[in-house]
C-alpha cells in the first residue's frame, strides 16, 4: 500500500475516532442538555434565539449561496464544520442581535423574523465595509448533514479518494493542492492541503456527479461546487463574495506536495536578527544572550489567519510541554491595523483566548512582503505561518512553510509527532 493510500485509511480512521469522541461528548453532557431543552420547553423566551440546531446561508453572489450548520446552545451560537466547532455569544444591541466571532476581526448583525434570522455578516479584517447578506433558519436533527438541502438519492458518484488538484487553472497564479476526502452515502468530508496551508474542515454533500463542499470559521468563508467529467473533477472555488476560481483535479493516490521544510531559507551569508516591539512595551530582540544554549522556535503569524491559529495551539502545548527543559518561541505577528496600538490590541486578544505563554511582538502590516522586509535575511515569506526552528549555537536547522492543521487528519498527526522528536532531539544535543 503506497503512503497516500495509508494516509486516506488513517484519516478515515482518525475521523471515525473524532465521531465516536463527539458522540461520548454529547452522551456524557445528555442529563445537562435534557436540563436545557426542558427549560426551552417551559420557557423559550428565556432566549434570545430557538434552540437546537440552525443552517446558516451567506449570499456570495446572486447565484451562489455558501451554507454552513450552527447550534444554538442557550445564549451561544457554535458554527461547525466537521469535527469542528467555533462557539460565540449572543448579544441583544437595540433592535439587532450581535455575534462577535472570537479572535477574528468579524461580527452579525443580525435581526429575527418569521422564518428565523437576516441580516450581515461583517468582516472588518477584510476592510471596514466588507460585508454578505446573510440569512440562517432552524432546522430538525435529522437534516442537520445535509447543509446544502440535497434530495436524498442512491445514484451519487463516490468522492473519496486522494485527489491531485490545481486551482486557478490556466493562469500564472495556478498552484497545485492535494485533496482528502470522505463519503458515506451522500455525505462528504475533507479539505484540500496546499503549499502555504490547508483549506481546515470542510463539509458538504454529493448529488448525482456533483460535489459541494463548505466551511465557515470567522475568518474565512469557502465554497467548492465541482462536477465529474469522465475521470476529472471540475469545479469553482469561491472565497467570501470578492474572490473565485476554477479547478480542476483527479484520484492520484501517489501525488504528494513539495516538502514544506524546503521553501523558505536563510539567504546565505545573511545572520537572521530583529527587534521588534513586544506586546508588554518591552522590545523582543533575537540573538540575545536569553537565548544562548537554548532551542528557540520563530513564529511569522497573524491573528486573521486561521491556519495561524491552528498552529498557535500546537505551539501553546510544544511550549507548555519543553519550556523547562529549554525551548523558548517567539511569536512574530503581522496585522491589520494601521497603528501598532490597535496591532498589539489584536494580538492581545488572542494571546488572551488561547492562553499563550511564549513571547509575542509585532513586525508589522499583515503582508507577506512585509514580512520579507521585516526579515531581509529570509529568502522569502510564501505563507502565514511560517515557522523557523534554531538551535542551541544559533543555527538555523529548518524553515517550514504553511501548517497542515487537524482537519488534515493524519497529516497533522504525523507533523505533531515529528516536530516533538525534533524538538526532544535539539534539545538533547
Amino acid at each position: 500500500m503506497n503512503r497516500s493510500a495509508i494516509y486516506l485509511v488513517v484519516l478515515s480512521m482518525s475521523l471515525f475516532m473524532w465521531n465516536c469522541s463527539a458522540e461520548s461528548a454529547n452522551d456524557s453532557d445528555s442529563t445537562d442538555q435534557q436540563g436545557v431543552e426542558q427549560s426551552v420547553e417551559e420557557d423559550q423566551g428565556n432566549y434570545l434565539l430557538k434552540q437546537g440546531f440552525w443552517i446558516g446561508k451567506l449570499r456570495i453572489s446572486k447565484s451562489q449561496v455558501l451554507p454552513f450548520n450552527m447550534e444554538v446552545v442557550k445564549d451561544s451560537v457554535y458554527f461547525i464544520n466537521a469535527e469542528e466547532r467555533i462557539g460565540a455569544l449572543i448579544v441583544q444591541e437595540g433592535e439587532q442581535l450581535v455575534i462577535e466571532m472570537p479572535i477574528f476581526d468579524s461580527e452579525f448583525r443580525i435581526s429575527k423574523n418569521d422564518i428565523g434570522l437576516f441580516g450581515y455578516w461583517h468582516n472588518y479584517a477584510k476592510s471596514p465595509d466588507y460585508k454578505i447578506d446573510f440569512t440562517a433558519e432552524p432546522i430538525d436533527k435529522e437534516s442537520y448533514d445535509n447543509r446544502f438541502g440535497i434530495p436524498s438519492s442512491s445514484n451519487v458518484t463516490n468522492f473519496e479518494g486522494n485527489w491531485e488538484t490545481t486551482f486557478d487553472i490556466g493562469s500564472e497564479g495556478a498552484y497545485k493542492a492535494l485533496g482528502l476526502l470522505l463519503q458515506v452515502n451522500q455525505d462528504v468530508k475533507g479539505t484540500f492541503l496546499t503549499e502555504t496551508g490547508d483549506y481546515r474542515f470542510l463539509q458538504g454533500n454529493a448529488h448525482g456527479d456533483s460535489l459541494y463542499l463548505s466551511a465557515f470559521d470567522g475568518s474565512h468563508a469557502f465554497l467548492f461546487a465541482a462536477e465529474m467529467d469522465g475521470d476529472t473533477l471540475r469545479g469553482t472555488f469561491f472565497s467570501g463574495n470578492h474572490y473565485q476560481n476554477n479547478w480542476v483535479a483527479f484520484r492520484n493516490d501517489e501525488f504528494e506536495l513539495r516538502n514544506p521544510d524546503s521553501l523558505t531559507r536563510l539567504k546565505i551569508g545573511e545572520e537572521f536578527a530583529f527587534t521588534f516591539p513586544g506586546i508588554d512595551g518591552k522590545d523582543v530582540a533575537y540573538p540575545s544572550p536569553k537565548y544562548t544554549e537554548e532551542v528557540v522556535i520563530i513564529q511569522l503569524l497573524g491573528s486573521w489567519c486561521p491556519n495561524c491559529m491552528d498552529e498557535t495551539k500546537f505551539l501553546n502545548d510544544l511550549y507548555a510541554n519543553y519550556k523547562d527543559k529549554g525551548l523558548h518561541i517567539i511569536g512574530i505577528a503581522f496585522e491589520n491595523p494601521e497603528t501598532l496600538e490597535g496591532k498589539i490590541e489584536r494580538v492581545k486578544e488572542l494571546a488572551d483566548y488561547y492562553g499563550i505563554e511564549y513571547e509575542l511582538c509585532i513586525g508589522g502590516y499583515a503582508s507577506k512582503k512585509e514580512a520579507e522586509l521585516a526579515l531581509p535575511a529570509l529568502s522569502e515569506v510564501l505563507s502565514f505561518p511560517t515557522t523557523i526552528f534554531i538551535d542551541k549555537d544559533g543555527q538555523i536547522r529548518k524553515i517550514h512553510t504553511g501548517f497542515n492543521g487537524p482537519g488534515t487528519g493524519p497529516y497533522y498527526l504525523k507533523f505533531v509527532e515529528s516536530t516533538n522528536k525534533f524538538i526532544q532531539k535539539m534539545l538533547n544535543e
